[in-house]
């Protein structure tokens, strides 16, 4: 019997798991992008291994692990469950700096509970620090049931994926809308300038909350030429923060294969395929 191949991408959003499966034999290929609905909010669940509904996730990915013969999994760790902070370089060098800084981010929590990771940036003098749980990552751990790999990025993580698959590496910004967090991150020349995310109430809240963090993030208001956008409610996205993007960029929704520059058998799907970008980007990258 062959051995698993298959590589699965996943992502998570309220009440709805969204994956893709691909292979290295045909690497711009998506043998399957699907939707699946769950009663219940799939972030909470696994956030507090809720015992009612938690297994039922592990069970709908052991499924498809077996269903696919996937060896292994990718998925989007959802921002509300990270801190993120730029940092100076000149802090990152030094132990006691980092851990200082590492205290207020967590604000009292014991830093050997976290799992920090530092990601390098445009800008040398700076770097990018994303914080987890380590009881978070060890519930993302469980899911995949020791079974396959699993590999867990940062949503900011996702303008690297673009770029391995479209090869473009201008100036783009990516805008994604998960249950309530708008996850904004900046590319320069191929290199990730900077990265935030804003958690909301409602749609119509965002213009006056882009305006607050861009006060103080001049790099939002900066030029791109591309702004890609993705996850829920991608079109009042738009609609409600549009008017405070660069002129001239060009505005792309990711909701098609041909403008992930990809293809697939299928040509017609039941979701916003938007929805499922971040997993199809996942399992071609």
């Amino acid at each position: 019997m062959p051995e698993p191949d298959a590589h699965l991408g996943v992502t998570f959003d309220v009440n709805q798991l969204f994956y893709a499966v691909s292979t290295p034999a045909r690497p711009s290929f998506i043998e399957r992008v699907g939707q699946i609905d769950f009663s219940f909010d799939l972030v909470e669940s696994i956030a507090t291994r809720d015992p009612d509904t938690f297994p039922g996730i592990c069970d709908i990915l052991s499924r498809l692990i077996r269903d696919e013969d996937v060896s292994d999994i990718r998925t989007v760790i959802p921002p509300i469950l990270e801190c993120w902070s730029i940092v100076p370089k000149a802090v990152y060098d030094q132990e006691d700096e980092r851990n200082a800084h590492l205290g207020i981010l967590m604000q009292g929590m014991d830093i050997n509970r976290t799992a920090p990771v530092w990601h390098q940036l445009s800008n040398r003098d700076f770097k990018l620090l994303s914080v987890r749980r380590k009881a978070n990552l060890e519930t993302f751990s469980f899911l995949v049931n020791g079974h396959v790999n699993g590999n867990f990025c940062s949503d900011f993580q996702m303008g690297e994926k673009w770029m391995k698959v479209s090869r473009y590496h201008g100036s783009f910004m990516t805008v994604s809308s998960y249950n309530g967090v708008l996850s904004i991150s900046s590319y320069i020349l191929g290199k990730l300038r900077a990265a935030t995310y804003i958690s909301y109430e409602d749609v119509t809240d965002l213009p006056y909350l882009w305006l607050q963090y861009s006060s103080h993030l001049t790099w939002m208001l900066g030029m791109h030429e591309q702004i890609l956008v993705f996850g829920g409610q991608s079109g009042s996205i738009i609609q409600n923060l549009q008017t405070y993007w660069d002129d001239s960029s060009e505005v792309i929704v990711m909701d098609s294969l041909d403008k992930m520059q990809l293809t697939s058998e299928e040509e017609t799907f039941s979701f916003p395929l938007e929805r499922a970008f971040p997993a199809i980007l996942l399992s071609v990258s």
